[in-house]
């Protein structure tokens, strides 16, 4: 019988060398013992009852935790680093609950994102949130033009629902295009941007060329409360149609325009299924033009090209954190650095 407990998926997961690195820097060790016997007794202590075995466990920006309870529950815990102001990831006890107060009335209201279990607290050096173990429906292929469109619609109704919580105690301006160097602090330890690459270069040019033109058009801000991760990899679906969105902790007070550049250079991303990972510069105008039709409010020729610098920012971005575990630029069919090196034109998007 396959073991399913929590200690033992730590200890498969926590072969890979990246894994304990992100292990380390999130909770603070990267022994599985330690970590599961760490979960056993929060979950004892907050929800009354022992985990009985893992669904899902997994590391990046935090340590996720798909756990069953012994009393049959579902639940999703996930660890936050504290992070600073100067991050893209920046997250205090404070930003964390008003992210999940948004989600809760975002899902008391209909919208689909999981149940809040229990509002952020302490967990070791850093911050837990709980919630609904939630997976209806399954993963799709956002190239799919039905997929892409109810991604696209989402994040319009999102930004909406989202308007009257704008002003929450607590939420952090995004900072994904505000930083004063060249990129923002990289969103996980696994990337240096410190270090020199011999393929760096040209990436940096584009992202210059970008960041300049957001730089420039910085006087028109409409800030908006959304999502700065809508990408394919959050999202489950059921017959078309959006049937659940993860990673609450990515909401954030950012320029509409940014937030829509960001969507739309990585909305397909998803490594769990079988994708390209990168849309085609045609697929992220259709992103844009449907966000805009449901916007019910068309762009100008200004805003367009603000979104444009802003998608091509954001794939530079992504490259140069591909180039940073790639160094001798390895994967590179379908990366982003390629979407980047083959694009028409010196913004992905065209209009």
């Amino acid at each position: 019988m396959r073991d399913t407990s929590l200690s033992y998926a730590l200890t498969e997961l926590l072969e890979d060398a990246a894994d304990r690195l992100l292990a380390g820097d999130i909770l603070g060790t990267a022994d599985p013992r330690n970590i599961a016997a760490a979960i056993d007794e929060f979950c004892n202590r907050r929800l009354n009852s022992p985990v009985k075995q893992c669904l899902y466990a997994g590391f990046s920006v935090g340590a996720s935790f798909g756990l069953e309870l012994a009393d049959s529950r579902q639940v999703f815990m996930k660890v936050h680093k504290l992070t600073g102001p100067e991050t893209i990831t920046a997250n205090s006890k404070q930003s964390l609950t008003a992210s999940s107060t948004v989600q809760k009335h975002l899902a008391e209201s209909g919208f689909p994102c999981p149940e809040v279990l229990i509002m952020p607290e302490e967990f070791g050096a850093g911050i837990v949130t709980v919630d609904a173990y939630a997976t209806p429906g399954e993963q799709q292929d956002a190239h799919d033009p039905l997929i892409r469109r109810a991604m696209a619609e989402s994040l319009a109704e999102l930004i909406e629902r989202a308007r009257p919580y704008r002003s929450l105690p607590g939420l952090n301006p995004g900072a994904f295009c505000a930083s004063r160097t060249l990129y923002p602090v990289p969103h996980n330890a696994l990337f240096d941007f410190d270090k020199a690459y011999k393929d760096s270069d040209w990436i940096d040019a584009i992202a210059r060329s970008a960041k300049d033109e957001i730089d420039a058009n910085r006087s028109n801000y409409n800030l908006v409360l959304g999502h700065v991760d809508w990408s394919a990899k959050h999202f489950r679906f059921e017959n078309g149609k959006v049937a659940m969105i993860y990673d609450w902790d990515s909401l954030k007070l950012e320029d509409e325009l940014h937030l829509l550049g960001l969507a739309a250079a990585t909305f397909p991303t998803n490594w769990d299924i079988p994708v390209v990972i990168t849309p085609s510069q045609e697929e992220s105008a259709w992103f844009v033009r449907e966000y805009e039709a449901a916007r019910g409010i068309p762009f100008t020729t200004q805003e367009l090209a603000v979104i444009s610098a802003a998608a091509t920012y954001v794939m530079s971005y992504v490259a140069r954190c591909e180039l940073a575990i790639n160094p001798n630029n390895e994967r590179y069919e379908g990366s982003f650095r390629e979407a980047l090196q083959t694009m028409k034109g010196n913004r992905f998007i065209a209009w």
